[in-house]
């Protein structure tokens, strides 16, 4: 099984951290609920921690003068926070309430809870579509 952290150096922000058992096991069935609730609430721990460091970045960005900068510096953010996280950082309040749920409940993996988070984001007008085609095409 990974540790919380080692998606960071690398890995797939959607795998499970008990991969064999997660291919092993439908999302209907007991273990499948678990392993999605313990995914969830694994990677909810990990949002949290990282919280303070993209809120500090977020607050640097609105300080910057130059619109074309700020830009920039708001797209980096995004970007990290997608390859880490699966979703961009301006998605990842509704990310963290799906994550909730599932933790709660089950139901979803962590793949299917950034696309469906994409999709809200997108009906919602919030998002370019371009960077979250990424993560529905599977490409991250």
């Amino acid at each position: 099984m990974r540790k919380p952290s080692d998606h960071i150096r690398g890995h797939n922000p959607f795998d499970s951290y008990a991969p064999k058992l997660f291919e092993q096991h439908p999302a209907s069935s007991e273990t499948g609920i678990a392993i999605r609730r313990g995914d969830a609430w694994l990677r909810l721990q990990e949002i949290r921690q990282s919280e303070a460091a993209v809120k500090h970045q977020e607050a640097i960005n609105t300080h910057i003068s130059d619109n074309i900068a700020r830009e920039q510096a708001e797209h980096q953010l995004n970007m990290q926070y997608l390859i880490q996280f699966g979703v961009r950082a301006d998605e990842r309040l509704q990310f963290q309430q799906l994550l909730e749920q599932i933790a709660e409940h089950g139901g979803l993996s962590l793949r299917e809870a950034a696309n469906l988070t994409h999709v809200i984001a997108q009906r919602n007008g919030s998002v370019d579509s371009s960077d979250s085609s990424l993560v529905a095409s599977g490409l991250i």
